[in-house]
């Protein structure tokens, strides 16, 4: 048990320094030209059901998030551009609706972001 506690007490100790004796180094220097900007978030979705009749589909979105309600979305099948859509709401889950805009849209559509 000593030795235990005497093994835990030199690892949490070995991580600390003394103010002013650590590395110091600044990762980057101030005043250089390069800057880091994220990547555009990519919005994909899949439609799970059509109505045609009230011109809407349910979009599944999975885990890239829920896209904002007005945001308009390509439909693509195999490769190819069917449709327009754009976000109306409700949402839930990892669903939302999205009203037919343009074209002939089916299950299993891709949803792209515009």
């Amino acid at each position: 048990m000593r030795n235990w506690v005497t093994a835990v007490v030199a690892f949490v100790l070995g991580g600390c320094s003394l103010p002013g004796k650590g590395g110091g180094e600044a990762l980057a220097k101030s005043g250089t030209d390069t800057m880091v900007t994220p990547g555009v978030l990519r919005l994909e979705g899949r439609v799970v059901r059509t109505n045609v009749r009230l011109n809407f589909v349910v979009l599944d979105f999975g885990l890239t998030g829920l896209p904002a309600i007005g945001r308009q979305f390509a439909i693509y099948r195999l490769g190819q551009r069917v449709g327009l859509v754009r976000v109306s709401g409700p949402a839930w889950d990892t669903y939302t609706v999205a009203d037919i805009i343009d074209g002939e849209i089916w299950k299993g559509d891709e949803a792209r972001t515009k």
